[in-house]
């Protein structure tokens, strides 16, 4: 089966998306050849790209951008190492790059009129989580959850230990009761009103990306306030990871099993240094 044949396929199972702006393109390589192998990524970091390259996947399904934002013109990068030598690599190695974004997540109105496939991406985290029975609300894209009770700094480890983080960071009371859990997507400055509103019901949020002056800063004013809120981020592709993660279990399914599917773990990119270490 060719590469074309392969993302044919993963786009019809997909429901349909009728953007034409869609993300979902071919970003890199020649998808006429025969493929020996997919590898699965939230990001194509250079890392992941040579464990794909040394396990003979000349396909690379990423969810994330290959470079370095959403749309640009790619001339620009002309000359700067971190990107000829990342394009370099895929050229010598056959590997061709597809962003699966906009389908994986089934985006809504107006292009999508009614969701028949799971957001993978949050059904992913869910899965990875073992928060299947604490849904409440949307079940096929899950945000909002109703857990065990336990202190906000209880569900930081959690979320450090089952999304393999460095560490992750929190603002509020790390001693709050949790019960319920809203996953408050992205947090950039622009529209944060809905998103302010949706952090009222929750005691614990995790945004996939946040600026401290939005969810951030209502929930330190709440605190204050004398409410009991945490917020915890982990950061954005280390949330969505689990739901390229859950995709290595559905699309061998997709493909007829033709050709071998692996997860590649981008890891968690951040580092901290604590004060007085």
């Amino acid at each position: 089966m060719t590469i074309k044949e392969i993302i044919e396929r993963l786009i019809e199972w997909h429901q349909p998306y009728e953007n034409p702006k869609t993300r979902d393109t071919v970003k890199s390589g020649n998808i006429n050849q025969e493929c020996t192998g997919i590898a699965l990524c939230c990001w194509a970091s250079m890392d992941v790209i040579e464990k794909a390259a040394a396990l003979g996947c000349n396909l690379l399904i990423s969810h994330e951008s290959l470079y370095y934002g959403d749309e640009f013109d790619l001339a620009q990068f002309a000359g700067i190492t971190a990107y000829e030598n990342k394009k370099r690599f895929l050229e010598e190695h056959n590997i061709a790059v597809f962003r699966d974004h906009d389908h994986m997540h089934g985006k809504g109105k107006p292009w999508v009129p009614e969701r028949v496939r799971n957001d993978y991406i949050y059904y992913g985290f869910m899965k990875v989580m073992g928060w299947d029975d604490y849904v409440i609300g949307d079940q096929m894209k899950p945000t909002d959850y109703i857990i065990p009770e336990m202190t906000g700094g209880q569900l930081a480890d959690l979320l450090i230990e089952k999304l393999q983080l460095h560490g992750i960071r929190m603002v509020g009371d790390p001693e709050t009761a949790v019960t319920k859990v809203h996953m408050i997507e992205h947090c950039l400055g622009k529209g944060d009103d809905a998103r302010i509103l949706e952090a009222v019901r929750a005691d614990a949020l995790i945004p996939l990306e946040m600026v401290d002056w939005t969810a951030a800063a209502y929930v330190r004013d709440a605190v204050a306030a004398g409410q009991h809120k945490i917020i915890l981020q982990p950061g954005h592709f280390n949330v969505e990871e689990a739901g390229m993660m859950y995709m290595e279990k559905w699309l061998p399914d997709v493909i007829d099993h033709t050709v071998p599917v692996t997860y590649i773990r981008a890891e968690d990119p951040f580092l901290y240094r604590l004060a007085g270490k």
